[in-house]
C-alpha cells in the first residue's frame, strides 16, 4: 500500500507538467483579485516552469521507469485536470503567502512540507524569502532518495540547493511513525518561530487515528503556526455519491484506499480534524476549490483559462472542484 500511495506523486507531478505545457501555470501577474497576492505570487513563481522542466529532465536520467510513467500521463492533457492543478497550486500558495504577510518583515520563519514527494516549493520559497530560516521536506524513503539524487545531479537545481545550504533540509520519514517524525522535525526547527505546515493530498491516505495524532502533536508543539491542507471530501448532500464512486474507483484500479474520505465528507466535518485539538486555540477556515475559482480569480484570468483548452464539461468541473477543499488553520497569532 505504501508504494501505491507514493505512486500518486507521479500523478501530481505529471499534472503539474501538463499545466505548465498547456500554459495554465505559472499564472500571469493579474490572476488574483488580491493585488498584494498578485505581487507575492509573481515573486514566488519566478522561474517556475524552468525549475519543473529541469526536474523532469533530470528525472529521466535517474529513473526511466518513473519518467516513462509520467510521460505517458502527460500525453492527453484534460482541461478539467489542468484546472484542478492550477487551482490547488494557487490556493496552497496564496494561503501560505497571506499568513507570511502577517509576520513582521525580517522575522525568521520555517516551512515544513509533510509528504512532499516531488514538490519543488522548497526551492521557490527559499529563493523568494531571505528570512526563511529553514524549509523541511519529509516523505517516504523511496521518494526522498529519488528527489535527493535529482537535486544532487549537476545543473541548475543542484546550484540552487547548494546556495541554500542548511536552510533546506530533506528527511526520510513515515508520518505515521509520530515519535520519529517529531524527533527529526525538532532537531532542525525552532518551535517558537512562525511555522507553515503543508499537507497536499496527504491526510486522505492516513487513518483517522494517525492523522489526528499528527495534527494534535504538531499543534501542541509549535506555538505560532499555519497549517494549510488540500484534500478531497466525499460529499454530504443527499444523493451525492462523489466520494463513494471515487473510493471504489481507486480501490478497483489501484487497490488504494482513502480511509477518511467519507468520514470527513463536508467542509465543516473536515475542519473538525483541527478543532478536535482542544488544548490549542485556533482559527479554522475551509473553502472548496470551486469557491476559490469563483471568488479569488479575476474575470480576465478566467477568460485566459478558457482560451487555453476547449472545456465543455463545466458542470463536471464544478462538481469535481466542489469536492476538493483548501483549509487554513492558524494558532498562536
Amino acid at each position: 500500500m505504501d508504494r501505491i500511495i507514493q505512486q500518486t506523486d507521479n500523478d501530481a507531478f505529471s499534472s503539474k507538467i501538463c499545466a505548465i505545457e498547456c500554459k495554465y501555470l505559472p499564472p500571469p501577474q493579474d490572476a488574483l483579485l488580491d493585488a498584494r497576492g498578485n505581487k507575492d505570487i509573481q515573486e514566488l513563481y519566478r522561474g517556475f516552469a524552468q525549475m519543473h522542466n529541469e526536474y523532469y529532465a533530470q528525472l529521466k536520467e535517474e529513473s526511466r521507469n518513473v519518467y516513462g510513467r509520467i510521460r505517458r500521463m502527460t500525453r492527453n492533457p484534460f482541461p478539467v485536470m489542468n484546472y484542478g492543478t492550477y487551482l490547488r497550486t494557487l490556493a496552497i500558495d496564496t494561503t501560505a503567502l497571506k499568513f507570511l504577510e502577517g509576520i513582521p518583515q525580517g522575522t525568521e520563519f520555517q516551512i515544513v512540507n509533510l509528504g512532499c514527494g516531488s514538490d519543488l516549493r522548497s526551492l521557490q520559497y527559499l529563493g523568494a524569502f531571505p528570512s526563511l530560516k529553514r524549509f523541511v521536506d519529509i516523505d517516504f524513503t523511496d521518494a526522498i532518495e529519488l528527489k535527493g539524487r535529482i537535486l544532487d545531479r549537476p545543473g541548475p537545481l543542484h546550484t540552487l540547493t547548494e546556495q541554500f545550504g542548511d536552510r533546506y533540509v530533506i528527511f526520510e520519514g513515515d508520518l505515521r511513525e509520530l515519535k520519529g517524525t517529531m524527533e527529526k522535525l525538532q532537531s532542525v526547527l525552532d518551535p517558537s518561530l512562525p511555522t507553515v505546515f503543508i499537507t497536499e493530498c496527504v491526510l486522505c491516505y492516513m487513518t483517522d487515528s494517525d492523522s489526528q495524532q499528527l495534527i494534535t502533536t504538531i499543534m501542541e508543539t509549535f506555538s505560532h503556526a499555519l497549517w494549510v491542507s488540500y484534500d478531497p471530501i466525499g460529499g454530504s448532500a443527499p444523493g451525492d455519491r462523489f466520494g463513494t464512486i471515487m473510493k471504489q474507483n481507486l480501490m478497483d484500479s489501484r487497490n488504494l484506499d482513502m480511509p477518511t474520505l467519507l468520514q470527513y465528507n463536508s467542509k465543516d466535518n473536515f475542519a473538525t480534524r483541527w478543532e478536535n485539538c482542544k488544548t490549542v486555540k485556533s482559527e479554522v477556515n475551509v473553502r472548496d476549490m470551486w469557491d476559490f475559482l469563483e471568488s479569488s480569480i479575476t474575470t480576465k484570468e478566467k477568460g485566459r483559462l478558457r482560451s487555453l483548452q476547449f472545456l465543455d464539461e463545466i458542470e463536471e468541473l464544478r462538481v469535481m472542484q466542489s469536492h476538493y477543499v483548501i483549509l487554513s488553520v492558524t494558532w498562536g497569532c
